[in-house]
């Protein structure tokens, strides 16, 4: 597995992404595959159509199936793990 440093981390731990192929997507029934997400990138996390929580990920784990992503308005981080929520790519218009 290689991992990768995500854009404009600071350098602080956890700031890698996992750059590995694997075998099957884990993709929930609304969302993304976990292998579709990249640091930068603008989410929503929804549980039964209803938003969570809007961001911007930072991290992404593909083996555990986690994404950190850097909330909007609070810039508080927060931990997706993508069995529970849907996650869908945002458009830049709705934030």
């Amino acid at each position: 597995m290689r991992w990768l440093k995500a854009a404009g981390g600071g350098g602080a731990a956890g700031d890698a992404v996992a750059d590995a192929g694997v075998g099957q997507a884990l993709r929930d029934d609304a969302g993304v595959a976990v292998e579709e997400l990249l640091p930068g990138q603008p989410v929503q996390a929804r549980v039964r159509g209803v938003v969570h929580w809007s961001g911007t990920v930072e991290t992404v784990s593909v083996p555990l199936a986690v994404v950190w992503i850097l909330e909007d308005g609070l810039g508080e981080r927060k931990l997706l793990d993508l069995r529970e929520y849907q996650v869908n790519h945002q458009d830049t218009t709705d934030r």
